[in-house]
């Protein structure tokens, strides 16, 4: 089934302007109808409308101190210091992907 993504103000407008043509409603009542036909359709979504994820990724910009990933890669590298641990977390966090959009839609504050 095809996806429809529309702001609850705009569908609120929508359906009290069609309730107001339509149905014939005085506009208070299709107001108060759309409001509560637009509770109910939000309520019933499988996923939040307004994740508040977006521009977040699953990893920190700095690495973790204090050992583990600094003794990881002395393991694979032979001379790694707090500065080569840094350098190459950069280039992971440089190439990570942020959030896919199903998980985090761009909050309304910032589109």
């Amino acid at each position: 089934m095809a996806e429809i993504r529309l702001d609850a103000a705009r569908i609120e407008r929508i359906v009290s302007q069609m309730l107001r043509e339509d149905a014939k409603l005085l506009p208070a009542k299709a107001n108060e109808l759309a409001a509560k036909i637009c509770t109910r359709l939000n309520a019933s979504m499988a996923t939040p409308t307004q994740p508040h994820l977006s521009g977040y990724r699953i990893i920190p910009s700095y690495p973790p101190f204090y050992g583990d990933f600094q003794q990881a890669l002395s393991k694979k590298i032979a001379d790694v210091n707090g500065r080569v641990a840094r350098e190459l977390w950069d280039l992971v966090y440089e190439r990570g992907h942020d959030l896919p959009p199903a998980i985090a839609d761009t909050p309304t504050w910032l589109r």
